[in-house]
């Protein structure tokens, strides 16, 4: 088994979740551009390293991606053949190591504009190079850009309370924190006040905007992309689900890891693939009761 293949199934993420319907040939690219993803990633977030020995690796993985060294056999391999076949376009690629680089010493953003230059780094270009490993075409980059603002405002809210405790990172604007009077030390305690949830409703209503933006966006491209960007609108299903969830139970983000469960996950490939008919709305798992219980052991 390929060591990209490997990564994306042991790491049981989302969009590894949403790429098992793909054309064989596309869906090892994927697989290859996720594990580089998730590499970069785990460079800044794994314990053991120290950030001199961080930014060495973030270079070494910029070298491969532009052809400046000889890769290694094994995944730096894979994804400089993956460059290399598909010609990508690497700016995304270097946006995205330039935005974990930033992680390593981490600087709240002020404004929610300082918000969205990071988030276009980590999660747009992700977007913008997963849009075109799939097959779409070009019109699809600020349909990647809205949704990958959305996904990534969606994570910034889930995981408030472990981006504090294990990295004390602060994603959500300082600007917006003093608006609503919440401090360091209120997430720090995991003060769960009136203040807070009106701070993370506030970001939520921004997720939500970029929801809406890059729904229009994706009806107006031609079927062809369209069809290619499925997995990345099961992904959209799949977050705003995510935020549903956190809407309706007033952002409990101290308490709970919200998530959602694999039976749903498949009936959003499902709803992703049917495209624009009208489909009725799933009933709560809640409901169900041979699956309640796998509900809840997902929280």
């Amino acid at each position: 088994m390929a060591e990209s293949d490997t990564i994306t199934r042991n790491a049981k993420s989302n969009l590894a979740f949403t790429l098992m319907d793909l054309p064989e040939r596309t869906r090892i690219h994927m697989a290859q551009f996720y594990a580089f993803c998730r590499i970069v990633d785990d460079i800044v977030d794994e314990p053991g390293m120290t950030p001199e020995e961080r930014h060495a690796a973030l270079d070494r993985w910029s070298d491969i991606v532009t052809n400046r060294v000889e890769p290694t056999p094994g995944i730096e391999h894979e994804v400089h053949s993956m460059v290399q076949e598909l010609q990508l376009d690497t700016e995304p690629m270097l946006e995205l190591i330039a935005g974990c680089r930033g992680d390593i010493a981490p600087v709240q953003p002020r404004t929610r504009e300082e918000l969205l230059a990071y988030a276009y780094k980590v999660a747009a270009c992700v977007g913008i190079t997963s849009a075109t490993v799939m097959g779409a075409s070009p019109a699809a980059r600020d349909y990647a850009i809205a949704l990958g603002y959305a996904l990534q405002l969606v994570n910034i809210l889930r995981d408030i309370a472990e981006d504090c405790r294990k990295y004390n990172r602060f994603y959500l604007p300082a600007d917006d924190m003093a608006l609503f009077g919440v401090t360091h030390e209120d997430i720090r305690q995991q003060r769960y006040t009136y203040r807070m949830r009106q701070l993370l409703a506030y970001e939520a209503a921004l997720a939500e905007k970029f929801f809406c933006e890059s729904e229009e966006l994706y009806m107006a491209l031609s079927v062809e992309d369209r069809n290619a960007l499925i997995p990345a609108q099961a992904m959209k299903l799949i977050y705003h689900t995510i935020l549903e969830k956190m809407q309706d139970d007033e952002y409990r983000v101290f308490e709970r890891r919200y998530s959602v469960n694999n039976f749903r996950k498949l009936w959003f490939m499902l709803r992703a693939k049917m495209g624009t008919v009208e489909l009725p709305s799933f009933p709560s798992v809640a409901d169900w009761g041979f699956f309640r219980k796998n509900d809840e052991d997902e929280r």
